[in-house]
This record gives structure tokens, sequence and C-alpha cells, in this order.
């Protein structure tokens, strides 16, 4: 019986031994969802993102002056289950280095709901933090994390938000910060042909317990396919533009309560609705941007310190340059929420939201949900 700690300490040693300078820490939380789910217009496919969470562009739609078959399902998982590794390294020179990486469930493939309900582990942060600097894949330095709103949806405002992790080089300088990150065009049809990373510059404001933030991001749209001899009607395709966008966004105190915001304006269609817009579309032979607004409201209040509500609407517009791409124009949702936590980091919630899709072929769809929440954080 003695033998089993000794081995144990004998097995930690050389941790301990090459851990001389470094801490480590771990955190994460266990998560249920459960919803109910009314899609006017048929139902979304079994194994889509839209089943998990609220991505606007999975909502199904059926053409203007045609009634879809309304839909009910029940879905329940624990995909949004995270966990996170940390490390904090005192160096030589007298600086720390600081890493950190986390995990989750969410669109993985290797499981489905017959058996076991198994699901590979996806990479959502693994970066470095030296000095000013941080080297690899989190948050978008366009996104502010602190105006998302409380929702029992994995993101809840969606149509509204930047919504994005990526690879990238931030500086930081005291309230400024300025990013290279990893380049994407979604466009029809089309292959992303990205030659320069997009550009990101952030100014972050306190105000008491207010806090805003402004951002601007510069982009490079670009796609290019091969000529294909052997179909007459496909030419090739090597075309690019700029674009650009800004964001603001901010947290405003209310006493207990909050109000959550951001208007979001630009050429910014991968960036927000979980890319429920195309980056460009081809008009004429040239790449034209799509020019999107989005933008969300959130208002928290406190009954009391255990129990609180949320209601908020987000909503997104996209604005082609040629007509019947059959892609998304519109969508918008609202959703009212009731969230309890008997103790500080064990949280129950229910929640309705409604959401309604537009195609800019005016085929339109809604659904509504009633979503109840699980949430033990550690």
């Amino acid at each position: 019986m003695r033998k089993t700690p000794i081995l144990l300490m004998a097995a930690a040693l050389p941790m301990a031994v090459n851990a001389a300078n470094t801490e480590f820490s771990y955190g994460g939380y266990v998560k249920l969802d459960a919803m109910v789910s009314e899609y006017s217009e048929g139902e979304i496919a079994a194994g889509s993102a839209g089943r998990d969470f609220y991505v606007p562009s999975t909502i199904p739609t059926s053409p203007d002056g045609v009634n879809g078959d309304s839909v009910t399902n029940f879905d329940m998982h624990a995909k949004t289950s995270r966990f996170n590794f940390k490390t904090v390294t005192d160096l030589e020179n007298g600086h720390k280095i600081s890493t950190f990486v986390e995990l989750d469930f969410m669109l993985a493939p290797g499981g489905n709901e017959v058996v076991s309900n198994s699901y590979n582990p996806r990479l959502r942060h693994a970066f470095i933090k030296t000095g000013n600097w941080t080297f690899g894949q989190t948050w978008s330095t366009f996104m502010n994390v602190g105006a998302l709103p409380e929702t029992a949806d994995f993101l809840g405002v969606s149509d509204g938000t930047v919504f994005n992790r990526q690879p990238q080089i931030r500086y930081t300088m005291g309230d400024f910060q300025f990013s290279l990150e990893n380049p994407e065009t979604t466009t029809p049809g089309v292959n992303d042909d990205s030659t320069i990373p997009d550009v990101v510059a952030r100014y972050n404001l306190k105000s008491g317990k207010h806090a805003f933030t402004i951002a601007a991001i510069g982009r490079q749209l670009a796609t290019y396919t091969a000529d294909d001899a052997s179909t007459p009607a496909d030419e090739e395709v090597d075309e690019s533009t700029l674009g650009f966008g800004i964001s603001i966004s901010g947290k405003i105190q209310l006493g207990q309560d909050d109000l959550k915001f951001a208007v979001n304006k630009g050429a910014i269609g991968r960036y927000v609705g979980l890319s429920a817009a195309r980056d460009a579309v081809l008009s004429d032979g040239d790449l034209e941007a799509t020019d999107v607004t989005a933008a969300f409201i959130g208002y928290r209040h406190f009954w009391n310190d255990k129990v609180r509500s949320t209601i908020a609407y987000s909503m997104l517009d996209a604005d082609y340059d040629v007509d019947n791409v059959g892609d998304t124009e519109s969508s918008s949702s609202v959703r009212v929420n009731l969230m309890y936590s008997p103790v500080k980091k064990l949280t129950y919630g229910v929640e309705l939201s409604q959401a309604t899709h537009k195609l800019d072929t005016d085929a339109e769809g809604d659904m509504t949900r009633v979503h109840f929440t699980t949430k033990y954080a550690f």
C-alpha cells in the first residue's frame, strides 16, 4: 500500500524539475443544453450546427408565397463543455512567457447520437504571450468578447456580433492593439486567394465601470479559379479588391444591471453573423465587396444576487452588388432568459428566442426555440 505514493512521487519528479519556474493551471466548464425548436419552413438537417446553437443562415426558408411544413425538433447535447490549460514561466532575463490552450467538442466530426454521442475535441485557442506580443490562435482583435450579453445559447446574439477566432500576431500598447490576422474570403463558386493578412487596429476605453471599444479592419478580398477547358462556360477568375470595416461596442453599467451593445459596418461578411453573408460577389467579372451592417443590444437585470434576466435583440443586413445571389440578405433574433445561480459557479437557465432568416431571393423562414441549460465552471 505504501508503494503507490512513492511511485506517484517518482513519476511526478521529472515534471517538478522541468517546471521549477513554471506555474500550471487549468479551467473550463461542463454544460448541458436541451432545446425544443420549431421551424416554419422545414427542419434543419441532423448534424447541422444550427441544431446545437443559433446559426442564422441554417434556418430553412421557402420562396415568397410558398408555405413550407412546420417542424418541431428536440435536441440535447454537452458539446459546449470545454477545458483549458495555462502555463506562466519566469524566464532567466526576468520576463515572463505564458501559453494557453483550450478545447471543446463543438462542430467536430467523429460521433453521432445513435449509441455513444462521442465527439472529437476541437481546438479553440492556442497562443503564446510574451511582453506586449501575442502569437497564435485566439479571438480576433476585431471582436470585443466583453460586450457579449449573457445567454443560454452558445452565442445568442449571433446575427449582430463579430465572432471570430483565428491565428494572428498581435501587439498591445496600453489601450491600443494592432494585429495581423489570417485572411479568408468567402465568395460563391471560387477559392480564397488572399496574399496579405487582415489588418486590425483597436482602442479600448474605460470610464468608471463603463467600457467601450472601437476597432477598424482592412482586408484584401481575393478569389481565384483556374480555367476549365472542358466546360466552355467556365472562365478563369483571378480578382481582388480591398475592404474596410468598423466596430463600436461596449458595456454600460447601470447600478447592478448592465447594457451591452455593438454596431458593425463594412466589408465584414465572414466576421459577423457566423459568416451568414458572403464577403464578396463577382459582378461583370469584377469582385465587389458585400456591405454588411450588423448590430445587437442586450440588457441584463438582476432580480437578486442569484437570479437575473437578459433581453437581447440582434440583426444583420447584407447588401450585395448583384441580385439573386441566393445567400442571406437579412436575419434578426430576439431572446429573453432567466438565469439562476444557487452558488457562484453553477448556473441553471431557460431562454425563449425567435428568429427570422431571409435570402436575397425573398425566400424566408422563422424559428422559435426554448432552450434549457445547466453549467458548472471550474
